[in-house]
């Protein structure tokens, strides 16, 4: 058991202010990759860590969650907001919209307002990635690019244009989130009921992990303070507020961080899709760790698929399920939720992913690799 030295204190600044019809809109593709087998902060301005036996807030708020829905990269026109709205799901992650350059005037409040007071009520979660500078977010500067500043450490390595990687425990970049009029905030005063933090394996990057070696820091314990950071400042305004991490699921070896966050969000458990959604999906995993990089694996992946194995060494195609499984179970052993998110479009894949995820007593979502499209809950 793995355990972290004590968590460093925030700046005081942060305390301050701070079917298998998978779609509507979604084009179902047809291909060979088919697997067959709020409450008041403590007293003391203090953040609740819970004890031995106890639960956090959130994850109480978590336990009734059945059908959820992810939709980042896309402009919700009321169209969009009123489908959801009607719909069964539970809970609802979406981009913090209003962060985007082009829209800080969407009015993101009423919309969480209306699925907060839907007749299914849901929970609006706020996507944020924590680990990579997005040149199309309204903090971006025209001349910045990686080394401008510091802390923007390189380019994405899966092919994500304008997403880059950043040195996440730099005061520059954590006064976007957690300085006055900053991010954080932001999503506190719109409603959100949790956030969804990207990119928390950020630590894993090469361009991080030599600023890391280069400043003498451990990547990994600071990802940790990072993350104990952003909840610390959003769960002493609101106690129940929820924590939610996508990857990194290897960091749930820490008892430190998974009695920070709520849940994890796992990814291409079983399928993907490539970099700016070419291809958009079903590219089958790996299923064990024997197959990873071998001859047969490489050769059973169509076309589209292959390419990104191969122009991607560092892809989740180049890692198996029964890799990320293992991590899954050890999470699950220690109490926290399990969300899963797998990118296909072939009706038998996607009806696939949703049995065998619920069989092991996982919360799945099914969409494209862009996650730009509204598709109706499965059941």
């Amino acid at each position: 058991m793995r355990s972290i030295p004590q968590r460093r204190k925030m700046p005081a600044l942060s305390w301050m202010s701070v079917a298998v019809v998978l779609i509507l809109s979604c084009q179902v593709g047809v291909g060979p990759e088919i697997l067959k087998t709020s409450e008041a902060p403590a007293p003391d301005g203090t953040a609740i860590i819970p004890g031995d036996g106890e639960q956090l807030p959130g994850r109480s708020r978590l336990a009734d969650v059945t059908h959820w829905l992810y939709l980042i990269d896309v402009d919700l026109d009321q169209e969009t907001v009123d489908r959801i709205a009607a719909s069964s799901y539970d809970m609802v992650v979406i981009d913090f919209i209003t962060s985007e350059a082009w829209n800080r005037d969407y009015p993101l409040a009423e919309v969480i307002e209306a699925w907060h007071t839907a007749d299914q009520p849901k929970l609006v979660i706020a996507y944020i990635d924590i680990g990579e500078a997005e040149e199309y977010r309204d903090y971006w500067h025209p001349e910045w690019g990686v080394g401008n500043p510091t802390w923007i450490a390189g380019d994405d390595p899966d092919g994500w244009e304008g997403n880059f990687p950043v040195a996440y425990w730099h005061d520059g970049w954590q006064a976007i989130w957690l300085g006055e009029g900053g991010y954080l905030q932001g999503i506190l005063d719109a409603g959100f009921d949790g956030v969804y933090m990207d990119w928390v394996e950020a630590y894993s990057d090469e361009n991080v992990r030599e600023i890391a070696r280069m400043e003498g820091v451990d990547a990994v314990q600071e990802m940790i303070w990072w993350v104990g950071d952003i909840a610390d400042y959003l769960r002493i305004q609101q106690a129940d507020f929820i924590v939610i991490a996508q990857n990194a699921a290897e960091l749930v070896s820490y008892d430190d961080y998974v009695a920070i966050i709520d849940a994890i969000a796992q990814e291409q458990i079983w399928f993907d899709g490539g970099a700016d959604n070419v291809p958009p999906g079903d590219c089958p995993l790996p299923r064990t760790e024997a197959e990873v990089d071998t001859t047969e694996y490489r050769r059973s992946l169509s076309p589209a698929c292959r390419r990104t194995y191969d122009d991607y060494p560092e892809s989740t195609l180049h890692v198996s399920s029964e890799a990320y499984l293992a991590d899954l179970a050890l999470a699950q052993q220690k109490g926290l939720i399990i969300l899963t998110v797998d990118y296909a479009l072939d009706a038998d894949n996607v009806a696939w992913v949703y049995q065998q995820a619920r069989s092991l007593g996982f919360i799945p979502f099914v969409s494209n690799r862009a996650l730009d499209c509204y598709v109706e809950p499965f059941d």
